[in-house]
């Protein structure tokens, strides 16, 4: 993991997800991109008569606001043993973020806000994860560092997802102190359960499997469960392992460990 695209925007999240962001880039040595994106939808407004327009007061305050949270910004990163740059872009956040992931390892963005606050942290995850190619690391709003050593809790269902959740995920499990695999209910259909243990051995990772009954409760909840008595320091899963709308309409693992979670939770797909 050399390459660590961090989304900047001046919310409640911020500060905790450039700590975590640091964190990684000092036990990966990897070099950070800190993107700094403001939304199209922030430039426009309405006229009497159903108009759209740009307001040049509108815009030059988000200029200032994002001068300013490039000067605090730069000022901690001068300060800390990073190799970093700083790339700002106007556009839609998500899709801005999604164009840089292509040649990233791993991008960073926090939970969304759950707060009616304008400063609450932006809905990236479910776009940013579906097209953006690398890993992602959801870091919740209260997260302000990460032990890269921690342990780590692996969901894993033998699906396609979760094996390339694995591959992409292969840095952080290198340096996790311990992992273990959690898998529930029945043998996948694509991979036996045992699979994803004798991968991770091949890239001298040493892997436990932990196997529940498909009645032990919401997946969601377990692997909460596991990581809680393992001390682990993330969880990682396939993401959307059902297809997106059954997903939005039953709440599924995805969405709950990416709302509530209260540790870092790595998505691939």
């Amino acid at each position: 993991m050399k390459s660590i695209l961090l989304h900047i925007y001046e919310d409640d999240a911020l500060d905790g997800r450039l700590s975590v962001a640091l964190d990684l880039c000092r036990a990966h040595d990897a070099h950070l991109t800190c993107a700094y994106v403001t939304p199209f939808s922030a430039y426009v407004g309405m006229d009497p008569v159903g108009g759209i327009f740009a307001s040049g007061a509108i815009i030059e305050s988000l200029r200032e606001s994002e001068k300013l949270t490039a000067k605090r910004v730069e000022a901690r990163l001068s300060r800390e043993d990073v190799r970093w740059d700083w790339q700002s872009f106007d556009g839609d956040p998500a899709q801005t973020l999604v164009s840089l992931a292509t040649l990233s390892d791993l991008l960073i963005v926090s939970q969304a806000g759950k707060s009616s606050s304008t400063s609450r942290p932006l809905p990236l995850v479910d776009e940013v994860v579906i097209h953006g190619g690398c890993a992602v690391l959801v870091v919740p709003e209260k997260v302000t560092q990460m032990d890269a050593t921690a342990p780590i809790v692996v969901g894993w269902n033998a699906s396609a997802e979760a094996a390339r959740a694995i591959r992409l995920g292969l840095p952080a499990l290198k340096l996790a102190s311990s992992v273990t695999l959690v898998s529930i209910g029945e043998e996948g259909e694509v991979f036996p359960q045992t699979e994803a243990s004798t991968y991770l051995s091949r890239h001298d990772i040493t892997s436990d499997l932990v196997s529940f009954d498909e009645d032990a409760g919401p997946a969601d909840e377990v692997l909460t469960e596991v990581a809680q008595s393992q001390g682990a320091g993330a969880i990682l899963i396939g993401a959307y392992g059902h297809s997106r709308l059954r997903e939005t309409l039953l709440g599924g693992v995805t969405r709950r460990l990416t709302t509530h979670a209260n540790i870092p939770i790595y998505l691939g797909r």
